[in-house]
């Protein structure tokens, strides 16, 4: 069986390198592919080592949709409107050979929670990667007349079935999970950076690691527009302080206290008994951490300081580990998509396409398309003063 991943950022090419081993395992035939174009990918060979050892090709995005409605399965580890963009085309393509579509959310689900479910809802396979997740796109798919079958509750593909016991004993490396976009403003960043400088001069005996999400020149989901490493060029780090590019897979490990605002590295943290905060210096939907709240983890600074860190929320462990008992997340998505593949799970793609809702929405498409080709069409450029005052120095000459 033919299952086709395809993966456009880093996170989501780690995503699709767990599913494929899971594939694998299973007895299918898994195969990774970038878009080259339409959904820049901006993956380096560095990036591509460090999310999976599997093969990856690179292809246009016309190629990867033909590929898509030849295979069996495919699962598009797009964002949401990029994933409901590459269905809409591949069901185009494929006719009655549409193939099974699997999607799932790379991390936690933080912000845009029905936006981004709506946008994933036309996958015959819906990973779902928490309780409360479940719980919200039941709400709007109920309230929306589309079928809630879909809806697998499997946990974080990038997760174990269950948490390793939280570890204790002195605190010696502290990883800080740096994130592109979070916070966003120069100054905010730059004050959290500065406290983190602050506990590693508090703390001279502990190794603190400040690991960016990504190097300068390489891409994710969310561009950084303000680096740690800009940051550090202008000023004496603290001798226990540096900044450490190694991937994050390989830190965790190693650490005895993770930070970061909201990254979903967290998680992977606490899926290896490693102490969790999570900076509470800002709440906000910018922030990405209201959702946090029921964690048990926000700390602000002063407490990261004086080591009163939190310990998780036995109810929140179960709501983003639902898959405690049994096969990890990656294994029960995968089993899911076989199974509909080969006929042992029912398909709802089809009743999802012919929905009064995604007729609609493709009816709704299709008319602002028209009428921004219409603008385009018939407004003329607009020019600035200082352009034109350039093109009448020029006519004066």
């Amino acid at each position: 069986m033919r299952v086709l991943l395809l993966a456009n950022f880093d996170s989501s090419l780690k995503y699709a390198g767990r599913l494929a081993e899971a594939v694998a395992a299973l007895g299918a035939e898994p195969d990774i592919r970038i878009p080259t174009t339409v959904a820049p990918h901006g993956l380096g060979p560095a990036q591509v080592r460090a999310a999976t050892g599997r093969p990856v090709r690179y292809e246009p995005w016309s190629e990867l949709v033909a590929a898509a409605a030849g295979s069996d399965v495919v699962v598009p580890v797009f964002d949401g409107l990029t994933v409901e963009r590459f269905v809409r085309e591949v069901h185009a393509a494929a006719g009655d050979r549409m193939p099974v579509v699997g999607s799932g959310y790379v991390g936690m689900a933080l912000t845009d929670i029905e936006g981004g479910f709506l946008a994933r809802s036309l996958a015959d396979v819906l990973a779902v990667n928490s309780r409360s997740d479940l719980r919200d796109f039941g709400v709007a798919a109920r309230a929306l007349g589309l079928p809630d079958e879909n809806l697998l509750l499997a946990g974080l593909a990038l997760l174990p079935a269950r948490p390793a016991p939280v570890r204790t004993g002195p605190i010696r490396t502290v990883l800080f999970a740096d994130q592109p976009t979070v916070p966003r403003r120069v100054p905010e960043r730059t004050h959290l950076w500065d406290r983190l400088a602050a506990y590693a001069e508090r703390h001279p005996d502990r190794t603190v690691l400040l690991r960016p999400r990504h190097r300068p020149g390489e891409d994710t989901f969310h561009r950084m527009e303000f680096s740690p490493n800009a940051w550090a060029a202008g000023r004496t780090l603290p001798p226990n302080l540096r900044i450490d590019h190694t991937p994050i897979d390989a830190l965790i490990p190693a650490s005895d206290l993770l930070l970061t605002v909201s990254s979903t590295a967290a998680l992977e943290a606490v899926a290896a008994g490693v102490r969790v905060a999570f900076i509470a210096e800002w709440i906000n939907n910018a922030s990405l951490n209201p959702r946090l709240l029921p964690s048990g983890l926000l700390r602000r600074f002063d407490d990261i300081d004086a080591d009163r860190i939190g310990a998780p929320d036995p109810a929140w462990l179960d709501d983003v580990f639902p898959a405690a008992e049994g096969p990890s997340p990656a294994e029960r998505f995968a089993a899911r998509l076989l199974a509909v593949a080969a006929g042992d799970a029912p398909r709802v793609h089809q009743v999802l396409w012919d929905s009064t809702y995604h007729a609609g929405r493709r009816a709704t498409d299709a008319a602002l398309a028209e009428r921004t080709a219409a603008t385009r069409r018939y407004t003329p450029k607009r020019v600035t003063a200082g352009v034109l005052r350039r093109a009448l120095r020029l006519v004066e000459r």
